[in-house]
């Protein structure tokens, strides 16, 4: 069984697995096709993001009532710091017990969890044993349970770190911790060397306490379109649409990009990108916009109909952190346009998403509103939660 996006406006990947899926070696994201193609009898589900916010949203709750450390990793996990609550791993394992209960018994779900010394080991632990089983990867046996496993177990090993892997003969975790460090840094650099500490069970980033929210190092947003765009009039459409997005998510952090990337794939799925730093750092959607329409307009030549496009603010700062503008004009139009902006995303949190739109975002809506793909998903938890 898996989750896969809807085929019929063309989200056909896949956004979740379950165990007997995993054996049948169907990946997030690849195509449904390519999915079925390994499990022909493969069951197929559609998401539901509210229900998953919602018990996500709830789940976090609960866990705060262990401890204040709660950290979130994606929707359907946390890192709990249960340190100063708990005296030794019994009395974790203990603890996890009980959690694991509760869940099953107040939400109607399963949940693994794994118990270590640090937060990579950790996630390990709870990937270890699904859907329902805590894993204890203690300071005294965690070579002899973690070193055997597969490198590509490791937190943030992907497909390609996992090809550079191959190439020096890196195929356990243990392989990679035992390599020498420098010549590490040297192949991979940074990234590497990080990997290389995890491997070594040097993880010691804290968990952050509740309500903590990181930094975004980048803000974008992307769509799939129903039917190809081949047109300009398509793609500017598009684009405005995304970078309304992008501008109010950049507004919520308090940042400002200084560099807009567009990512493009055409129907035969290859990718284009594209990125320019901008004359100054900003969270206004037009600048943001007539910024990526440039670039579309500079790197892609129409031989192909577009499929998706995505729109991406990186290099982000502060917005409070102030910039030197040219003009006196040029400093009041950044002040009104930054009142308007603020104004609508307040209106809008008051009143719904998307009560006020711009113009061209509202004439995108009105002329194609399957250009965004978005279908809306009624949710009442009390039909689910008996």
């Amino acid at each position: 069984m898996a989750v896969a996006g809807d085929a019929e406006v063309r989200h056909g990947i896949i956004l979740a697995k379950n165990e007997p899926a995993k054996k049948y070696g169907i990946k997030t994201a690849e195509a449904i096709w390519q999915a079925q193609a390994k499990c022909p009898d493969l069951v197929l589900v559609e998401a539901h993001y509210k229900k998953y916010e919602y018990y996500s949203k709830k789940l976090r709750e609960m866990y705060s009532e262990y401890t204040d450390k709660v950290e979130p990793f994606g929707l359907d996990e946390c890192w709990l710091d249960m340190t100063d609550a708990v005296g030794d791993y019994r009395e974790a394992e203990e603890v996890a017990l009980e959690i694991r209960e509760r869940v099953k018994k107040e939400f109607k779900l399963t949940c693994s969890v794994g118990i270590s010394f640090n937060k990579v080991f950790a996630k390990l632990g709870s990937d270890y044993k699904k859907p329902d089983a805590t894993t204890v990867f203690s300071d005294t046996d965690w070579q002899e349970k973690i070193w055997p496993m597969p490198v590509a177990d490791l937190l943030f090993v992907g497909k390609h770190t996992m090809e550079k892997f191959s190439k020096i003969n890196v195929k356990t975790i243990g392989d990679l911790a035992k390599t020498d460090g420098d010549y590490i840094n040297r192949y991979l650099g940074k990234a590497g060397v990080m990997l290389w500490e995890y491997a070594n069970g040097l993880d010691n980033a804290p968990v952050a306490e509740s309500g903590y929210k990181r930094i975004p190092k980048s803000i974008g947003n992307s769509t799939t379109t129903a039917e190809d765009m081949t047109s300009d009039r398509q793609i500017e459409r598009t684009l405005h649409m995304l970078s309304e997005s992008v501008a109010e998510r950049l507004r919520k952090h308090n940042l400002k990009g200084t560099v807009v990337q567009i990512t493009v794939r055409d129907r035969d799925l290859s990718i284009y990108e594209k990125q320019k730093v901008i004359f100054r750092p900003s969270d206004d959607a037009k600048y943001i916009y007539e910024t990526a329409r440039e670039l579309f307009k500079e790197s892609y030549n129409w031989n192909k109909g577009v499929r998706s496009i995505g729109v991406r603010c990186t290099k982000l700062v502060r917005a409070d952190s102030g910039e030197q503008l040219s003009l006196f004009t040029e400093i009041q139009k950044e002040e009104r346009d930054d009142k308007l902006n603020r104004a609508i995303d307040d209106i809008n949190r008051r009143y719904g998403s998307n009560i006020i739109k711009s113009a061209a975002e509202a004439e995108s809506v009105i002329r194609d509103n399957k250009t965004a793909g978005i279908v809306s998903d009624p949710f009442h938890p009390e039909d689910d939660i008996k």
